[in-house]
């Protein structure tokens, strides 16, 4: 859309006061000539239509008195009545009949011409089926009308022509047939019916075609315009007479019906129609005068206009410079003109507003650079820092600092409280490193040091700083950190590499006596290997190297296996068996978790969908990973997978470690829940070797608790696990959760958890994890 300045504006607005006057006189001058031409054409054109009937009736007239004569006619009742009985129907078939019926059909100059038998069967056709493939159904109204009038007439559509009909009954001397005579309105009758005119008037006739209307001729030479015309806007609701645009110009139409539209068919239609233009054609010159003494008051006017509208517009020209050095990044006030009208107390308004910008992008620059909770420097302004630091290629070391304990304080303190210890963290790291800090990710800080040699002393200067606790709110809270360092240009020169070796630093700092540690280029070799082992886990997903293997958990109150769960098995052709210890934990710090969880979540529901099939009932356990309890489209994404087979959410169980929970305890008590709530069950696993409280515990929304192996495999000789797992499960029973024990491997193991009240047991006493048939035949066995 085109957009006006406000001199040109002002300009228009002159211009429309001078063409208001002018057009109410042209207006009164346009409507007195249009409405009596208008009137004139209405005229013509109801004088043209009475016409137009007369020769249609005149046609059906002529028509119906040549098919009486057919009908009356000796020799062709001859020929039809024998030819109608069926011992002599080889009459037919030889085609005496249809030569009797062409040669009248060509004397009379008919279009068409039909023979029906008493049942309404066709007889014999002119022209023949193949090129008339749908012809006219008699009724029975029209003809009882034939049979007491001895003629009657109708008009019909046929395979996009129309046709005007008569019916006439044949009798020898009773009634053995009907003879349909027609003539179709084509573009010669057309012609015929417009030279009647005394206007150059045009006409169409019309049928319809799935409530639709369609043009089965027209005097017009444009068949497409006209045929698109028709289909646009002639409808059920269409007025007879109207007025519309039609080949660049303004026609006058009257819609004649000629048969209205009924069971049989639809509507059939005359079109007659007569351009205004040409009617108006005798006017224009006086038009053109007119408009000679319009444009030459225009040309006075605008010039005025412009000198008038050039000085008012002048400031705000100014103002829209302003927005552009604006949109530049030039935040400049604009001079006021201090005449204290309108344009001084907008430019002052413009002038607050530049102001507001500049706080508002300030505000936004800020916030991209620096971290929500904390308030400290984050990823985006420290890799901007680091980018300028290698730029002067000055020696200086990175130093990543992982805060330890941070998870499991996320499930004893809220928000708030952590993120007043994290604003303290970073605040004593800068203090006590004399450097600025920023926040990488949740448990991470970053640095540079910018003397290359007191990274060590630094190191020893920060973890002596953590030895005295925090006091957020009244609380001492002890916190440890592990720290990891690269040297630049020494280790590498590219940004993102240093980041990379800090990180792979840190990896061993966790491990190291010292709480710190050196990037050293030969744990790359380790560090390529993980890396690689993670590309071939991607790939192993795709190709069938992955798959599950079974364990089956037995139900002591039924004796039945109620459940098996899934365990993930990974047979490489290049490393041959990759135990999930080695390549689970490195998925989840790396993000390739997720890829490992799509995989198990379909493969599982995949499986159960295969189980169901063979009627095999048991449910499914997979395990999630801290990283999937952080991702909010994990339930409806299960939902959507388990409605693809059809499939009940209590047909799959999903199982979640201790520790995965306190990672971020509030988003993933958060996912939990959202699971739950869909009907999914919950269950934790490996209870007794992460963050086991009561105060957690009562939180989440699962149903089932698992004692870890390492509290059940010496169940029967060691009476601290005797004790300790006792008191697990009486504590899971009053808490309403069920308990599956897990690592059972020998009857009296079995025995003492029988005793102690436990739901469910696993184990290789059980089963030992095997692959899908083999759990299949181990399943069928134990129904037997």
């Amino acid at each position: 859309m085109r957009r006006f300045r406000f001199q040109t504006k002002l300009t228009i607005i002159y211009l429309a006061l001078f063409l208001s006057i002018q057009g109410v006189l042209l207006l009164a001058f346009y409507d007195t000539v249009t409405k009596n031409v208008g009137e004139q054409v209405q005229d013509q054109l109801a004088a043209s239509t009475r016409v137009f009937k007369q020769v249609i009736d005149e046609r059906i007239i002529a028509l119906g008195d040549k098919a009486q004569v057919l009908a009356r006619d000796d020799g062709f009742r001859s020929v039809i009545a024998p030819a109608l009985q069926s011992e002599l129907q080889e009459l037919v078939e030889s085609g005496t009949v249809l030569s009797a019926l062409k040669n009248f059909s060509q004397r009379i100059k008919s279009d068409l011409a039909i023979i029906y038998d008493l049942d309404n069967t066709v007889v014999a056709v002119v022209p023949d089926e193949t090129k008339v493939s749908r012809l006219p159904v008699l009724s029975d109204q029209l003809k009882d009308h034939a049979e007491t009038e001895g003629v009657a007439s109708t008009i019909v559509a046929i395979d996009g022509r129309i046709y005007d009909l008569v019916l006439v009954p044949v009798f020898a001397p009773d009634l053995v047939a009907w003879i349909v005579l027609g003539i179709e309105f084509d573009q010669q009758a057309a012609e015929e019916i417009k030279a009647l005119s005394p206007i150059e008037l045009d006409i169409a006739f019309l049928y319809e075609k799935d409530s639709m209307h369609e043009l089965a001729s027209t005097t017009s030479s444009d068949w497409v315009e006209i045929e698109s015309f028709v289909r646009a806007h002639i409808t059920p609701d269409t007025q007879n007479l109207f007025r519309h645009s039609f080949s660049g110009q303004d026609y006058m139409f009257n819609h004649i019906p000629l048969i209205e539209r009924n069971d049989r068919q639809g509507e059939i239609s005359a079109l007659v129609y007569f351009s205004m233009d040409q009617a108006l054609a005798p006017y224009y010159a006086l038009a053109f005068a007119l408009s000679g003494v319009l444009a030459f008051g225009l040309f006075l006017l605008v010039t005025g206009s412009l000198v008038i509208s050039r000085s008012v517009t002048r400031p705000l020209r100014e103002l829209a410079r302003a927005t552009k050095r604006i949109a530049a990044g030039e935040y400049a006030e604009v001079p006021g003109s201090g005449s204290g009208d309108e344009i001084s107390d907008l430019t002052s308004n413009f002038n607050l507003m530049v102001e507001a910008v500049k706080e508002r992008e300030r505000r936004i620059v800020f916030q991209s650079n620096h971290d929500v909770e904390t308030g400290l420097p984050n990823r985006n302004h420290f890799e901007t820092v680091l980018k300028n630091a290698v730029e002067k290629n000055n020696d200086f070391t990175i130093a990543v600092a992982e805060v330890q304990q941070l998870a499991a304080l996320r499930s004893v303190l809220n928000h708030i409280y952590v993120n007043d210890l994290l604003k303290a963290i970073g605040a004593r790291i800068s203090h006590s490193a004399n450097v600025s800090v920023a926040r990488l990710s949740t448990e991470v800080f970053i640095f540079i040091l910018d003397d290359i040699s007191q990274g060590d002393v630094s190191a020893s200067l920060i973890a002596n700083a953590f030895l005295t606790p925090f006091d957020v709110k009244g609380i001492a809270i002890d916190v440890s950190i592990k720290m990891g360092f690269s040297k630049f240009p020494t280790d590498s020169q590219d940004p993102v590499k240093l980041m990379q070796y800090a990180n792979s630093a840190l990896d061993e700092g966790r491990t190291s006596p010292q709480g710190h540690a050196w990037y050293v280029e030969d744990k790359t070799d380790d560090f390529k290997h993980r890396l690689s082992l993670m590309s071939d886990l991607r790939e192993a997903l795709t190709s069938g190297e992955v798959n599950f293997a079974y364990q089956p958990k037995l139900d002591l109150a039924s004796g039945e296996m109620s459940s098996v769960e899934a365990l993930v098995r990974w047979i490489s052709p290049s490393r041959g068996f990759v135990s999930p210890d080695d390549f689970i934990p490195l998925a989840e710090r790396t993000g390739d978790i997720k890829h490992l969880t799509t995989w198990a979540l379909n493969k599982a529901v995949e499986q159960l969908s295969e189980w169901r099939a063979k009627g095999i009932n048991v449910a499914i356990a997979v395990n999630l990973s801290a990283g999937d309890l952080l991702n909010r489209d994990l339930p409806g994404a299960i939902i959507s997978l388990l409605g693809k087979h059809n499939l009940a959410p209590s047909s799959l169980k999903l199982e979640v470690t201790e520790s995965a929970v306190m990672h971020d305890m509030s988003r993933a008590l958060e996912v939990m829940n959202m699971l739950s709530a869909v009907g999914l069950e919950l269950s934790i696993d490996d209870y007794g070797t992460g963050y086991s409280s009561l105060s957690y515990l009562k939180k989440l929304p699962v149903s089932e608790l698992k004692i870890d192996k390492v509290f059940v495999l010496n169940l029967a000789k060691s009476d601290e696990d005797k004790i300790l797992v006792r008191s697990t499960i009486e504590l899971a029973h009053n808490l309403g959760l069920k308990v599956t024990a897990e690592g059972v491997e020998d009857q009296e193991t079995v025995d003492l958890l029988r005793e102690y009240g436990c739901n469910t047991l696993q184990g290789y006493f059980i089963c030992k994890p095997v692959p899908a048939n083999e759990i299949e035949i181990f399943l069928e066995t134990q129904v037997k």
